[in-house]
């Protein structure tokens, strides 16, 4: 594990040890949540002379812990998964996931902060974002989010937002994978224009991405965003933003446009969410892309016991600017689309099948395009809070 991963770690376990002394007399509450399940997948890595086919198991283990007071709450989400292929044992995987997060309310402040560690691999990190999960590789991140606001007054509030994430890739020499790290700080202020929920925002950001060894070719990012959120009727929400982003390096610089649009629907028996729009974020290429993404979720309750989903995601992932030293702009293009099922036969319990197909198209040098399927049937328990 790289040294930036250890100390993460030792930071979130430090916290945890800390807020566990300091409330030991304190009620703990533990969700716990499990499945272990068959999965057929064919052409996994998406290679574009079609690839193999390939069977196996796998499972996954998560609980959820939180402490809540009148003023705070902490809580520490711990994740393990794990798949065995029988065909292809390079497509084997142990990841391993922590988050810890920390919330303050006061009479007209509020802080929160969350850190997280991450220990996976790239045919699951890098879809749709590089185009290279061929040699599937393993990858440790982490990302520490600090973002206090104060309310001004009944209707105004304003804060900031600090993020540092880094990422590193476990022998990915000739694969065109980099570590690299991003740092961001944004200012936001909202209006509330209603008692119904209804505001208005601005927000600044500005940003900074490096690799590690290969001095100057750092880039920078600033965006200015307007944002609405509206509630046209009891059950749905929808958010619109908008505003110009600005890119830099050492090979260029551009002037372009952020925005997105959701629309989202929570009710009893069914909930939709659709979301659209442009973003700017770093890669496993060690570059800033723009991101350009849509994305369709829709849950129905068929049943007491029977639940469907249906999704779909389309993601163009492109280099923001030209890339020192490169000849050609890379373009990755990703598209998922997924039908589910659950059925619950008892408090705890339940079966669910997913099935899913992915095609991925990518540019650099010359195009490539390749298609993926996945099946997997699962036992699922979903445990009951319990206090510790």
């Amino acid at each position: 594990m790289s040294r930036g991963g250890s100390q993460a770690g030792c930071i979130v376990l430090c916290a945890t040890g800390l807020c566990v002394a300091q409330t030991q007399a304190a009620e703990w509450q533990a969700t716990p949540s499990a499945y272990v399940g068959s999965s057929y997948a064919d052409n996994p890595r998406l290679l574009a002379d079609g690839g193999t086919e390939s069977s196996g198991t796998v499972g996954e283990f998560s609980a959820d812990l939180k402490r809540s007071t009148e003023r705070s709450e902490f809580s520490l989400r711990p994740r393990v998964r794990s798949a065995r292929y029988k065909e292809d044992e390079s497509l084997d995987s142990d990841d391993q996931f922590v988050t810890g997060g920390y919330t303050w309310i006061g009479e007209r402040s509020e802080w929160n902060s969350e850190l997280s560690f991450t220990r996976d691999t790239t045919l699951t990190s890098e879809l749709g974002s590089t185009g290279l999960v061929q040699s599937n590789r393993r990858r440790e991140a982490t990302n520490l989010l600090v973002a206090p606001q104060v309310m001004f007054t009944e209707r105004v509030r304003g804060g900031a937002q600090l993020s540092l994430s880094r990422a590193r890739y476990i022998d990915a020499e000739s694969t065109g994978l980099v570590d690299y790290r991003y740092e961001s700080l944004s200012l936001f202020s909202t209006v509330a224009l209603s008692d119904a929920g209804s505001s208005l925002s601005l927000t600044a950001q500005g940003g900074e991405l490096s690799t590690q060894g290969f001095p100057g070719t750092g880039t920078r990012d600033a965006t200015l965003r307007l944002s609405w959120t509206y509630h046209p009727w009891q059950l749905w929400t929808v958010g619109l933003s908008a505003g110009p982003s600005w890119v830099e390096t050492n090979a260029g610089s551009d002037q372009d446009w952020v925005f997105d649009a959701d629309i989202k629907r929570q009710g009893d028996r069914w909930w939709l969410t659709a979301s659209g729009g442009r973003t700017q974020s770093p890669t496993g290429r060690g570059v800033l892309a723009r991101r350009d993404e849509v994305e369709l979720s829709l849950h129905r309750r068929l049943t007491e016991r029977l639940t469907g989903n249906i999704g779909a995601r389309w993601i163009r992932s492109q280099d923001s600017v030209p890339q020192l030293g490169a000849v050609t702009t890379y373009e990755v293009d990703y598209g998922r689309v997924e039908l589910g099922a659950s059925w619950r036969w008892s408090r705890d319990w339940s079966l669910a099948l997913q099935l899913a197909g992915q095609t991925q198209e990518y540019e650099i040098g010359s195009s490539a395009r390749a298609e993926g399927y996945r099946a997997v049937l699962s036992i699922v328990w979903n445990g009951q809070p319990q206090s510790l």
